[in-house]
């Protein structure tokens, strides 16, 4: 009995030094690394942040397995030649051509950059673009059309739409980090390259599934801030031979206070439309008319959600009908025209 507690003993001794030796740690380790952590803050402050490596700066870097990689991970099929000129910057055919003429070497590369390239996928892009946003916003005027388009080729969406299918890793120009031009030239670039190698119905899936994604979450009706919307809820109404809108309070709370809450309707020959809300009656009046146009357009909150993926397979070919096929604009926006324009 004793010889089995002096065992236990020792084992147990003998735990606890690995233990402690395991976790022990000299005087100096902690005040050594907060040094290094403070520098490195005020190193990362003066440079703007941390800094960025490019792939390429990588030993097992290797450009072909890159490019195979990228055309695989997007699920699409490239030519090789024009996916390799949609990921070249201009920029960098002239760095590469001022290193070379710097050692004496012949400058000559045989590099296509991306400029056609792209001017031709900014088009082809915004006429995708158009076509489904016309195809399921199908009662909205041409106003409200153009801004979610503007909205979705603009460049801080563009940009971040080639951020995360990698294109900062492959693309070929002198600056790094990349500028965010660079980054949406080579994006619209990779859209003509993709038409060019399989075919148009292809790049306009692409677009689909990349670009016009990016509505989702997004309240269109923000999109668009009409100037006066009584004015243009008044100017509809007229045109399809109705009263001028009639506003009434329809409750309120706290209208002494600075948590005051108007209700308002807005009301036509008698008939309800909607009604908003709003810190003052004015306010409170220009939300029901904001209301008002959104249920008149169908896009009000409850509106469905929009259709992606496998759901546009039934519509493809309105969609391409709708391409050079414009809404109607606002000065002439009439229900009736709309329901027989959709029919």
């Amino acid at each position: 009995m004793v010889l089995d507690t002096v065992a236990y003993c020792r084992r147990l001794t003998v735990a606890v030094n690995v233990i402690s030796k395991r976790n022990f740690k000299a005087h100096w380790v902690a005040p050594t690394l907060r040094e290094f952590k403070r520098r490195k803050v005020i190193e990362e402050d003066r440079s703007g942040g941390p800094k960025i490596f490019h792939r390429s700066t990588f030993l097992e870097w290797n450009y072909d397995a890159e490019i195979f990689a990228f055309s695989n991970r997007l699920g699409e099929k490239f030519d090789d030649s024009s996916l390799r000129a949609a990921l070249t910057h201009k920029s960098y055919i002239e760095r590469e051509k001022a290193r070379l003429s710097d050692i004496g070497l012949d400058s000559n590369l045989h590099f296509q950059d991306n400029e056609a390239l792209s001017q031709k996928g900014g088009e082809m892009m915004s006429k995708f673009i158009n076509g489904y946003l016309r195809a399921v916003f199908t009662q909205v005027p041409e106003e409200l059309i153009s801004a979610m388009h503007d909205f979705l080729t603009s460049n801080s969406t563009l940009e971040t739409v080639a951020k995360h299918i990698g294109l900062g890793d492959l693309m070929l120009c002198a600056d790094f980090p990349c500028k965010t031009e660079t980054y949406v030239k080579s994006f619209k670039a990779i859209i003509a390259a993709l038409a060019e190698s399989s075919g148009e119905e292809r790049a306009r899936i692409f677009v689909q599934d990349l670009v016009v994604t990016q509505l989702y979450g997004q309240d269109v009706n923000e999109l668009w801030n009409p100037v006066d919307p009584v004015g243009n809820l008044a100017a509809i109404l007229k045109r399809e031979g109705k009263a001028e809108p009639e506003f009434r309070l329809i409750r309120q709370a706290g209208s002494n206070s600075i948590l005051a809450v108007y209700y308002v309707g807005v009301y036509s020959d008698k008939h309800f439309i909607s009604e908003g809300a709003g810190e003052s009656l004015e306010i409170a009046k220009e939300m029901a008319a904001r209301e008002a146009l959104k249920k008149f357009f169908h896009t009000e909150d409850s509106m469905r959600a929009l259709p992606f993926g496998r759901q546009l397979k039934n519509i493809q070919s309105k969609i391409e009908q709708l391409e050079n096929q414009p809404n109607l604009p606002f000065s002439e926006w009439i229900s009736e025209k709309v329901m027989s324009a959709v029919h």
